[in-house]
């Protein structure tokens, strides 16, 4: 999983557990794949804007040289031009730039992001895990909380986790949790020049203040 434009990846992110059960074969059943091809996911704000991302490029003085539809989860991306940035987004403005940037390329389609108060946010899509070698695809849903651990570094915290009408045990939730906070660790790092002054969840939107790329680019 590569760094995406920094806000969006910090709610992809949670989707990402799903990969990682994939991979320890927890869920790798092939009726359980057919299974989750009947349900749809859940609608957590109803109708996505499909145009609202671009009002989140233009608050956030953001240039992609490539076309949108290049940015996703699973796209290398470089990243440039940091400098400060303070923007607020809704939950239709994320949605609709994570459904622009991945209903085309990438194992998440449709994903829609509900967020709360007190760092709570929730996030259902379509995954579909065939192109990576893992019989698995279906609707999926997390929620959980995400928030600043450091000038540079964010924790989540993965309360539940769904796979259609399935629920994940919580001692695998545990451990996805802990393999996605090394890895964003990871990712965060190479961004030399991020800095988060501060990250927030309340009043269904999400607040974020630092240094930020403003560039991006596919490769």
């Amino acid at each position: 999983m590569f760094k995406k434009i920094f806000i969006v990846i910090l709610l992809l992110l949670t989707g990402g557990v799903l990969m990682l059960f994939a991979a320890s074969g927890i869920v790798k059943v092939p009726v359980l794949a057919s299974l989750l091809d009947t349900d749809e996911p859940k609608n957590l704000i109803g109708t996505v804007d499909p145009n609202l991302y671009k009002d989140v490029l233009v608050k956030g003085e953001i240039t992609l040289t490539d076309n949108i539809n290049k940015y996703c989860l699973t796209c290398n991306v470089t990243y440039e031009n940091f400098s400060p940035l303070d923007i607020t987004l809704s939950s239709a403005e994320l949605s609709s730039l994570l459904q622009a940037t991945n209903n085309d390329l990438g194992p998440l389609k449709h994903i829609q992001v509900k967020l709360n108060d007190n760092s709570q946010a929730e996030m259902s899509a379509y995954l579909d895990l065939n192109n990576y070698g893992y019989n698995l695809s279906g609707p999926v849903y997390a929620s959980g909380k995400i928030f600043k651990s450091g000038t540079s570094k964010i924790n989540i915290e993965i309360e539940k986790v769904e796979l259609g009408i399935l629920s994940i045990p919580d001692k695998y939730i545990k451990q996805g949790e802990n393999a996605l906070n090394l890895l964003l660790d990871k990712q965060l790092s190479q961004m030399s020049d991020l800095k988060i002054d501060s990250l927030e969840i309340n009043n269904n939107s999400l607040h974020f203040k630092g240094n930020y790329p403003k560039k991006a680019s596919t490769q």
